[in-house]
C-alpha cells in the first residue's frame, strides 16, 4: 500500500476485529434484505470493508467473481484463509481503502459494503 494511502486511511479498519464477524447475519439472510440472489448473481462483484470475507464468501457462489478489499492486514489475511478453507475460486482478497481503489473504472458491476466504518 503507498504511503499516500496509508496517510490517508491510517488505522480505519482495525476497530473491530475480524472475528466480529460471527456477530454479523449470515450472509444469505444479509443478501434477502438488499433483495436476493439477483443483485449478485452472475455479476462482478466488490465487497468494500470485506474483513475477514464474510460476505464476499457467501455471494461468491451466485457471482461470476468477488474481489474484497479491506484496510486491515489482519482481516485480509483471515478472508483469504477463510477462502481456501471454503474451497473459494472465484474470490480474492487484498488490502486497500476505497478512497483508493486499485481497480479500473467499470470492472465491476455491484459493489458491496456491509457492517463498514
Amino acid at each position: 500500500m503507498s504511503s499516500v494511502t496509508k496517510d490517508c486511511v491510517g488505522d480505519f479498519g482495525k476497530h473491530v476485529p475480524a472475528y466480529a464477524s460471527t456477530l454479523r447475519p449470515r450472509p444469505h439472510d444479509e443478501l434477502r434484505e438488499w433483495g436476493g440472489s439477483r443483485l449478485v448473481r452472475g455479476k462482478r462483484v466488490l465487497d468494500l470493508g470485506c474483513g475477514d470475507g464474510r460476505l464476499a464468501l457467501g455471494v461468491a457462489r451466485l457471482a461470476t467473481r468477488v474481489e474484497g478489499i479491506d484496510p486491515d492486514p489482519e482481516a485480509v489475511a483471515s478472508a483469504k484463509t477463510n477462502s481456501r478453507r471454503a474451497g473459494v475460486r472465484n474470490a480474492r482478497f487484498a488490502v486497500g481503502a476505497a478512497q483508493h481503489l486499485p481497480y479500473p473504472d467499470g470492472a465491476f458491476d455491484v459493489v458491496i459494503l456491509s457492517w463498514t466504518l
